[in-house]
């Protein structure tokens, strides 16, 4: 059995006589004939009951004609698909993001999906060193993140943007609701939640060795090993943390508010970071065209 003869059964079905075929198909009359004589033959079975207004479907030819009405269905989907694919317009990106940077992630993956809506994103979050791990060995195309890869191999980088790293509090913990700005030595005595790994601890190291400057030490009651927690912490009353000001986005509607310390301008930046040896896909490469552009 095979295509062509599947296509000639169809368009006899649905013409109900070998000339109606023909015509719909631009063939001559006998190839359809021989075709049609060869599927029977066999599949061991009469397909058509041969009556004076035309060819009529019998029990087994109806059986014939729905199993393959799908399988052409299916083949133009499949069709369908490997096009889009090959033009970018689909597939599948897999997508590492550090929470900290989900504010650029969510802004580029929307934009990309607006475009392209037929592309699927399988997005992973985790600690820094872990999808870094995964981008080197090609499970990640790409990967959101705040800290240098220090390019190598295949491996590359380019900044997305740049924010402040603020005090993240909420109006009972905020030490100076008078100040659009906190003077370092009002962080006296007030309890903090620290990361201790991500892409941002060592932000939070500075701004420890800024307040020993100053002649104190912080109160850090809380030593978190991912933002999210941090975040948690922050909003259940522990205390304060030192987050890029753009991470209050992935909190929509949260009691929570940002202020810079007076005198620190810390800065940190945003990182789209790829793996070039499984960037091959049409999508990926148009993904991090789009996204560094």
């Amino acid at each position: 059995m095979t295509i062509r003869q599947l296509e000639y059964f169809c368009a006899v079905a649905e013409g109900r006589s070998i000339s109606a075929a023909a015509r719909a198909l631009h063939v001559a009359q006998p190839p359809i004939s021989r075709q049609i004589a060869q599927l029977e033959a066999e599949l061991g079975v009469q397909l058509f009951a041969r009556e004076s207004r035309g060819m009529k479907l019998t029990e087994a030819g109806q059986a014939l004609y729905r199993q393959s009405r799908s399988l052409f269905l299916n083949l133009r989907r499949v069709e369908e698909n490997v096009r889009s694919i090959g033009a970018g317009e689909g597939g599948r990106i897999n997508v590492g993001v550090i929470y900290s940077a989900m504010p650029y992630a969510l802004h580029y993956l929307e934009a990309y999906h607006t475009r392209y809506p037929k592309v699927e994103f399988y997005i992973r979050l985790g600690s820094p060193q872990d999808l870094l791990n995964d981008l080197d060995r090609g499970e990640l195309h790409v990967l959101f993140l705040r800290r240098s890869t220090q390019e190598s191999g295949s491996l590359h980088e380019r900044i997305l943007g740049e924010d402040a790293l603020e005090l993240i509090m909420t109006a009972a913990t905020d030490p100076a609701p008078e100040l659009d700005a906190v003077p370092i030595e009002r962080l006296r005595g007030v309890p903090m939640c620290l990361l201790r790994s991500d892409d941002l601890w060592s932000y939070n190291d500075f701004l420890v060795q800024e307040c020993q400057r100053s002649g104190f030490t912080p109160n850090v009651t809380c030593h978190c090993y991912d933002t999210p927690m941090a975040m948690q912490m922050v909003l259940s009353g522990f205390g304060l943390s030192f987050l890029p000001k753009s991470i209050l986005s992935t909190h929509p509607g949260a009691p929570l508010r940002s202020k810079p310390v007076r005198g620190l301008p810390i800065r940190s930046y945003a990182i789209l970071a790829w793996n070039s040896a499984v960037v091959s896909a049409p999508c990926v490469q148009r993904f991090v065209e789009q996204s560094i552009t």
